[in-house]
């Protein structure tokens, strides 16, 4: 509980979504320091940030160990293991690490802990799903392979960030959207999204991936096996039992999002080599796919039908209209032939802002207000739905006890 502080909550299924600022104000009164204590000392919940939107989610803890229970059974993905590995596991990395660099070795030894632990497992609830699953997520900090992670993820990421359809953010999905000019009648927007892409991209295939993704062999050999030490060692705990990742990659290593790009990006272009029709255009954050598609709803869904039998662990939802679909924090629009954006908010959205009594410098406040108010005038293309939008957000502030003038002055 030491992380969350909590306002006020309520019931929703399995869970209790805090509503408010989960912040510590300087100014709590006494009873809700009480109830803060009663929430610390009780055994019976777990208190977890939501897997999407910011809110906080009080749980039973026997549901979510049970949750925690189901998923860790699953032989494709974890290994439980009769002891701690990590005296094993050290020798294999000073070994590994004889064939970098000088200067490398020590970079990576600089970012390991001394007395490393094996990493810690713990969910995320889906509260915007139903049955409220938990996103798996295992924490590196402190493990063997911090450094080594961090350290591939500098390898990565030129090769990642270089592709056809590679996306940074939304700013950048944004200016890729405006080289589009007219579009024809039967333009249709569509998104796809992969299931579960971090557990289920295969060694062996990821791996590969590398491989074609960097021109010099003995780079791209290097850098999969240096890959394949932090997906072949990635032990973590849950309760008194530890367990090994033998398939996917986990979240919470730090190349792990590059790892998934180089991936995706790698199937995506072997995919649409085999393709005839083409997207006007295809747009990715590393596994939400957004594309402009202009030849007609059957052969959109055959393209999706295809795509999603291309590979058998990635599976791909498809969402299509003529009209309008969500991708990111962005409404992308058909009006008169154009593209309009506007802001998208998730369900779950709890417009979880940092506080203004908490203990932060009042600058830090004050950029807080100043980029959410130049998003949203980014995204939103029509004046009247940013200023809509706008107003919305000076509300929010509000509530998080801004001052009206500061908030007013910065928008």
């Amino acid at each position: 509980m030491s992380d969350f502080y909590i306002d006020c909550f309520r019931r929703r299924a399995w869970t209790e979504i805090v509503e408010k600022q989960y912040h510590l104000p300087h100014n709590l009164s006494r009873a809700e320091h009480n109830t803060i204590n009663s929430l610390r000392n009780n055994s019976d919940i777990i208190i977890k940030k939501a897997d999407k939107g910011g809110g906080v989610v009080i749980m039973n803890k026997l549901e979510y160990e049970q949750e925690a229970a189901r998923q860790l059974s699953n032989s494709t993905f974890y290994r439980p293991l009769s002891s701690d590995p990590t005296e094993e596991y050290q020798k294999k990395l000073h070994h590994l690490l004889q064939k970098l660099p000088g200067k490398a070795q020590e970079q990576i030894c600089i970012d390991t802990c001394l007395e490393p632990r094996p990493g810690i497992f713990y969910l995320l609830p889906k509260i915007h799903k139903p049955g409220n699953p938990g996103r798996p997520i295992i924490s590196g900090i402190g493990t063997l392979t911090a450094g080594l992670s961090g350290y591939v993820d500098s390898l990565l990421r030129p090769y990642a960030t270089s592709t056809p359809s590679y996306l940074r953010d939304t700013t950048d999905f944004l200016r890729k959207l405006q080289s589009i000019g007219d579009l024809p009648d039967n333009a249709i927007l569509a998104t796809m999204d992969v299931e579960a892409p971090y557990t289920n991209i295969p060694h062996k295939d990821g791996l590969q991936a590398i491989r074609n993704s960097i021109p010099d062999n003995a780079t791209a050999n290097l850098v999969a096996e240096l890959c394949d030490f932090v997906l072949t060692h990635n032990y973590f705990t849950f309760g008194v039992n530890i367990y090994l990742q033998v398939s996917g990659t986990a979240m919470g290593t730090h190349m792990a999002p590059q790892y998934a790009n180089i991936f995706m990006a790698d199937l995506e272009q072997r995919f649409l080599s085999t393709r005839s029709l083409m997207p006007l255009l295809c747009l990715r954050y590393i596994d939400d796919i957004f594309i402009i598609w202009t030849h007609g709803k059957e052969t959109l869904e055959e393209f999706h039908h295809d795509f999603n039998n291309f590979h058998p662990t990635i599976n791909l939802s498809l969402d299509q209209s003529t009209q309008v679909v969500h991708f990111l924090d962005t409404t992308v629009l058909i009006s008169d032939g154009h593209i309009n954006t506007t802001l998208y908010r998730k369900p779950t959205d709890r417009y979880t802002y940092l506080h203004t009594s908490s203990f932060h410098p009042e600058h830090t406040t004050r950029s807080i207000v100043y980029s959410q108010a130049l998003r949203y005038n980014r995204i939103c293309s029509n004046p009247s739905d940013r200023d809509k939008h706008l107003q919305d957000l000076y509300q929010a502030f509000l509530k998080l006890q801004y001052r009206p003038a500061k908030v007013k002055k910065t928008d």
